[in-house]
This record gives structure tokens, sequence and C-alpha cells, in this order.
């Protein structure tokens, strides 16, 4: 497991020559067999699960066919709740164009996100989230569909909210973090529970959110 840093892409390709696995490979040539189990946007940090064995990959990929791991994310989104919890059903839609962006429509694959509100302050909302299904993107067009976008999402946010919380925050990121996962252990099948602290731009952000309330 990796606490990924904002920024970092989990693998090469398009316009990426190295990602984390293949650094990963070159650094531990002494491990055979290393795999991404899933894989998390390069701007969201958190929880990163990777295989040494093919058996365990297998494992754990088939427990998220059978949706058996569960994943709980951290974000910072703008404007304010107005009910405790909000569950999404949007279907998403790849676009087939050279920025391959998501979208919400009616020929999509079914897609479910809950959102929680963990702390209201001035002009945002601490959330923590629970995505059912796991497609591409979909924490952050879910949120920005039901009008509260991730606080510096270049591809699904909204920019005049992003230039209104400049004035409070300095430090700018992706505000997602992958900070909890749930499954079974590939080899005696206990009920295992992961967490990734968030780092330190994440926690001055609401500190700094708490300050202007």
């Amino acid at each position: 497991m990796l606490n990924k840093t904002s920024g970092i892409s989990v693998h090469g390709g398009s316009g990426i020559n190295a990602g984390i696995i293949e650094i990963l490979r070159i650094i531990r040539v002494d491990i055979f067999f290393l795999e991404l189990v899933h894989r998390l946007d390069k701007d969201t940090s958190g929880i990163l699960l990777l295989a040494k064995k093919k058996s365990v990959l297998r494992n754990l990929h088939q427990q998220l066919r059978e949706k058996k791991i569960k994943k709980y994310y951290i974000a910072l989104v703008h404007g304010l709740f107005k009910t405790q919890k909000i569950i999404t059903n949007f279907p998403i839609l790849k676009k087939k164009n050279k920025f391959n962006l998501m979208s919400i429509h009616k020929n999509g694959k079914p897609s479910k996100t809950i959102f929680t509100i963990k702390k209201i302050f001035l002009n945002s909302t601490l959330v923590r989230i629970h995505p059912i299904t796991g497609r591409t993107h979909q924490i952050r067009i879910h949120a920005s569909k039901i009008g509260h976008p991730i606080l510096y999402d270049s591809k699904y946010g909204n920019n005049n909210l992003n230039l209104k919380i400049n004035k409070i925050l300095q430090k700018k990121r992706l505000f997602l973090h992958a900070y909890q996962i749930f499954f079974l252990h590939p080899k005696n099948n206990k009920k295992m529970c992961i967490k990734a602290p968030l780092d330190q731009r994440f926690e001055n952000a609401i500190k700094i959110l708490s300050k202007n309330n």
C-alpha cells in the first residue's frame, strides 16, 4: 500500500514516460511481480494498493468486480450541502475526443456515489464520499453534476468559484483524497481496513477554512 501524493501519475502513458508502478519496478528489482490493483487519478492523493503476486491480484480484482472492496474518500467541495447526505445515480459515458473526458449521459454506464457532510465552512463543505461503482472520474463528475464541484478540479470544476476561494487558500491542488479502504485478505479472508492520512496541504486547507468560518 502507498499513500500517493497529488500530482503523480500511477502509470505511464498519454505523454507521461513513467508513473509510480514503472518507477517501483525499477527500484524494487527484487520483486518479481508488481502490479496495480486499482488506479487513482494523477491529482487525487491517497491509498493505492499494489500486488506482488498474480494470485493476490486475481483475488483482489474479483473482490472489486463483486463490490466486496469498499473505498472512502475525503473532499473539499464548493457550496453548502442542503442535506446531510446526497446519493447520486447518474450514468457516465466516455467522450470520444482527445481529452477523453467523461459525461453524464443516458447511454452511459450505471454509476452511484454517496456524499455525506463532515464539516461545513463559509462557502465550501468537507465531505466523505463512498463510490459504489468505480467509473473513471466518477466522484469528480458526480460532484460537479450536483452543483458541488471539487475545489481546483481542472477537468470538471468551476473556475469562477476557484477564483473566489483563491482569496482564502494559497496552496492549490485537487482536494480529493482516498483515505480508507476495506477488503478481504486474499490469503486468510480476514477483514482488512487501511487508512491513509491527509497530506499537509489538505490539512492546512481545512484549518484555514475553519478559521474563516
